[in-house]
């Protein structure tokens, strides 16, 4: 078989059904034979709407995502997505095409070294110049993207390799995995000073974070906080694991996060830290914070304990496996204790809710709720933070953001590839996937709208105008800035252009049953939300 027909067959067997792609001449010849085979091959409008598809597809299956793009400015278009993704930690297969090996370092057309630019950003790269290299190169990196702490992996291939032929043995290897280095915080080890920190301890509060998403551990994290009765807050990318009625949730921490979810976060003399960052949007001052409590810090990468805050007890772990010792500590906890956890927090306090702009994330809110099969995807700026604080997810992985790199433009892209993931999940056509961005990050991918009419699940777009960078602006108050969008783009004429249904509306308190009706009707549309009425010429 010739390469690409390896690398076809390759990801048909690893289960891939859906790619997210843009041609180029060298690595044309794959991305034609994969439009002929039975893998569904997305089109995107540009590279960097690629990228974000896979990653949309990866945080709402769990799975790998995969995305191929050509060389130079094709597969540089990929960076910031890929740099996205690592952070996030979302697993992603990068393909990318290169110049022949020949022409490799004499400043070719379209060449660029996409190997040496993306290190920083990748799990793991690869640059294959030989035919025999591709399928050890393929699998080290598809179990690399998928495994431990998940994240992209990148397999750059000379173009003149995809004609070149392979034997049919090719399957058969033995993979060689990058040496695991020994864990120095063993969660044997620590489980005994868990239990004694714990059975010692008033005010215990759990900090979940993304990393309990990606271990599939919400189960087990609800699990333990039912039986101990202690506190739950998440981080923004832990907003993806529970639903209203997880045990004792206080919400989201941090620099957006509720007032009664950061109320527990500084009252709490014990920490219990699960697959997080410890991110400057979590905590602002991390020797004050380590100072003031014990921490228990439980993450599956070894380099994230101790790199921002110092913690009493690094413990080297994957979530799901923490959390079940957790619950077996938790059964040993006498019933004065479990009642005391669940007590101490000031249940009364949160943010107060009078700006109009929440009552369009309130409709939300109220129509995720009646319908479980709805997937939330949001950009940037201030439509994340609100809609982070003020939307209740229903089921796992039903939201999704850019947390660690916080990509404007991340919304539309990436819930095209949440729309296709929930297709290959089989998904009833009661699905919605709701992508909310403001009028600047929307600007940046608009251009995906094109792949709106291909969708399997319905997108929902909902764009909060205020012709303004309004995070930006709210930065800049106190010195008078202000940074507006210079023109004054209709956003639903641009949607009709793409063949895509839309209507303009100006925010008001009739808002939540326009947006109820708009949720709740057939196939993919955007509706454009005009509010700052005093910056639009209608």
């Amino acid at each position: 078989m010739t390469v690409c027909e390896y690398i076809i067959e390759y990801l048909r067997k690893k289960g891939v059904k859906t790619v997210f792609a843009y041609p180029g001449a060298n690595v044309l010849r794959l991305y034609a034979m994969l439009c002929e085979s039975d893998i569904k091959v997305v089109l995107t409008r540009h590279e960097q709407g690629a990228v974000h598809a896979a990653t949309g597809y990866a945080k709402a299956t769990g799975k790998v995502g995969v995305c191929i793009a050509t060389s130079g400015p094709g597969a540089a278009n990929l960076v910031t997505g890929i740099a996205d993704a690592n952070l996030d930690s979302a697993p992603l297969l990068v393909i990318t095409g290169q110049v022949p090996s020949r022409y490799i370092g004499r400043d070719a057309f379209q060449e660029a070294d996409i190997m040496g630019i993306t290190i920083p950003v990748t799990k793991h790269n690869y640059l294959v110049k030989d035919a025999d290299e591709v399928p050890r190169d393929l699998e080290e990196a598809w179990r690399i993207a998928g495994s431990g702490r998940m994240g992209p992996a990148l397999v750059d291939i000379t173009s003149d390799l995809f004609d070149e032929t392979l034997p049919e043995e090719a399957f058969d290897f033995e993979c060689l995995l990058p040496r695991v280095r020994e864990n120095k915080y063993p969660l044997t080890d620590a489980l005994p000073k868990i239990e004694e920190v714990i059975t010692s301890s008033f005010r215990p509060l759990v900090l979940a974070g993304g990393g309990v998403v990606s271990a599939g551990a919400s189960d087990e994290l609800r699990e333990f906080c039912l039986r101990s009765g202690i506190p739950c807050v998440v981080t923004m990318m832990g907003k993806a694991l529970a639903g209203a009625d997880f045990p004792n949730l206080l919400g989201m921490a941090g620099r957006h996060g509720t007032v009664k979810a950061n109320m527990a976060m500084s009252q709490c003399d014990l920490l219990i830290a699960v697959g997080c960052r410890f991110s400057d949007r979590t905590v602002s001052d991390f020797e004050a914070f380590g100072r003031s409590r014990t921490v228990i810090h439980c993450d599956i990468d070894p380099a994230e304990l101790n790199k921002n805050l110092r913690v009493y007890l690094p413990v080297a772990a994957d979530a799901k496996e923490f959390l079940r010792e957790l619950s077996s500590v938790a059964r040993k906890l006498d019933e004065s204790a479990k009642n005391s956890f669940s007590r101490w927090y000031d249940t009364e306090s949160d943010n107060a809710v009078s700006k109009c702009e929440d009552l369009v994330f309130r409709a939300i809110d109220r129509f995720e709720k009646e319908n479980k099969s709805t997937c939330i995807v949001t950009d940037v700026g201030t439509v994340q933070t609100e809609a982070a604080r003020l939307i209740t997810v229903a089921r796992e992985r039903a939201y999704i953001t850019s947390g660690g790199l916080g990509t404007m433009g991340f919304a539309l892209p990436g819930a095209v590839g949440a729309s296709f993931a929930m297709g290959d999940l089989g998904v009833s056509d009661c699905g919605r996937i709701i992508a909310v961005a403001g009028d600047g990050g929307f600007q940046m991918t608009l251009q995906e709208m094109g792949m709106l009419s291909e969708c399997p699940v319905p997108v929902k777009i909902i764009v909060m105008n205020n012709r303004m960078l309004r995070m930006v602006n709210e930065m800049e108050q106190g010195r008078g800035g202000k940074y507006m969008m210079g023109d004054k783009p209709d956003f639903s004429l641009m949607a009709k252009a793409y063949g895509v249904n839309a209507e303009r509306v100006i925010l008001d308190e009739g808002i939540e049953e326009k947006i109820k009706e708009f949720l709740s009707a057939p196939g993919s549309a955007l509706i454009e939300v005009i509010y700052d009425i005093s910056e639009v010429n209608l």
